[in-house]
């Protein structure tokens, strides 16, 4: 008896969630929402300044999209700089150039006809780049300076039965995994490359 109760029990439980996974709608994206660096150890550089300098100029047209939203790559890119980088030097300046910082959809082909009907499969592709190069100057004496690109990109399908407030969460996520690969990419570089100026 007490078998038959604990699966009797459990079928219920499963209905009643099952229903309610199928009438809940998905939750809206808060709209401040942010992405932050702030539990990342900070990158400290022995120079007296650090710029962003922002030469992106988006379409503003179809199939860019990182304009319709608050939350942009280039938004990630000076929230990096200004929680990333800690200046503690008397003189040298680096600038993070953005030369590209777009998220694009991208169409992808489904199944049409009467399988179609029964596929739910994904209909569209978020494609997010940035392409940024960090540079150093310092007129010395000694003089000296030193550049290094990196190019971060990360990508999120979306299903053809996905609502308003889905693919909401489908850009967001983008650009999170965009931002997760720039902090990868780019500290692994200043790391590799312009090691002598990080202060350890």
């Amino acid at each position: 008896m007490i078998a038959v109760r604990g699966i009797s029990t459990g079928i219920i439980g499963f209905v009643l969630i099952s229903v309610a996974a199928c009438s809940s709608t998905p939750p809206t994206p808060p709209a401040d929402i942010e992405i932050t660096f702030q539990h990342r150890q900070p990158i400290v550089l022995q120079v007296a300044a650090v710029e962003v300098v922002d030469q992106y100029q988006s379409t503003l047209t179809s199939p860019h999209v990182e304009h319709l939203h608050r939350l942009t790559p280039a938004s990630v890119v000076r929230r990096w700089a200004a929680e990333r980088i800690e200046t503690v030097g008397a003189r040298g300046l680096v600038t993070l150039i953005i030369s590209e910082a777009a998220v694009l959809e991208e169409p992808l082909e489904t199944a049409q006809g009467f399988l179609g009907l029964f596929n739910d499969e994904p209909d569209l592709r978020l494609a997010g780049i940035i392409r940024a190069t960090f540079d150093h100057v310092d007129i010395g004496p000694p003089a000296a300076s030193h550049s290094v690109e990196i190019v971060a990109q990360a990508s999120v399908e979306v299903l053809e039965s996905a609502t308003l407030n889905e693919r909401d969460l489908a850009y967001f996520r983008v650009v999170e995994k965009l931002a997760e690969e720039f902090d990868r990419a780019l500290t692994a570089e200043v790391e590799r490359s312009l090691g002598y100026l990080i202060v350890r």
